[in-house]
């Protein structure tokens, strides 16, 4: 085998190495950022998928008459974002598919790249309408509370 051929071999396999390490590092990103989204740690404040943003009515100290008017809402919000992380995590896989039958950067890449992108961005306007939902049933004082939760959590690195 020529020196020139090797070298050139070589070079293909360390190309698709990086843009497989780039690929990764992007899914990374996306998730980090969603989980960041859906779990805001950094403030000591926790809370999951099952339990909503409990951590978050227990912040603001709302009244059982404040519980009842957001969850006339809450319901129907806990379920879309369910069926959007759902979606999410399914265009994941697709990208993954895509990355372990191809060994070239491939078209089908960019669209994997550009839907998972397309849910992210659902996920988050759902939950800033949320907000904005919340943000109308609470008295003043409340409202300011949240404004400034809000802009902590909008406010975080990474």
């Amino acid at each position: 085998m020529p020196t020139k051929y090797r070298s050139s071999r070589i070079k293909g396999v360390l190309a698709l190495a990086a843009i497989i390490l780039a690929m990764i590092a992007i899914c990374v990103g996306v998730s980090m950022v969603t989980t960041q989204w859906f779990a805001q740690t950094k403030s000591g404040w926790e809370h999951d998928m099952t339990h909503g943003h409990t951590w978050l009515h227990e912040a603001l100290d709302l009244t059982e008459e404040e519980k009842a008017l957001i969850d006339a809402f809450e319901a129907d919000y806990r379920s879309q974002r369910d069926d959007l992380g759902k979606e999410f995590n399914s265009r994941i896989g697709e990208l993954r598919e895509i990355m372990v039958t191809n060994d070239q950067y491939v078209p089908e890449v960019d669209v994997a790249i550009h839907r998972i992108h397309e849910i992210h961005g659902k996920l988050q306007e759902l939950s800033i309408q949320h907000y904005y939902d919340m943000l109308n049933v609470l008295p003043p004082e409340k409202q300011t509370r949240l404004r400034d939760l809000a802009v902590k959590a909008l406010s975080q690195p990474e």
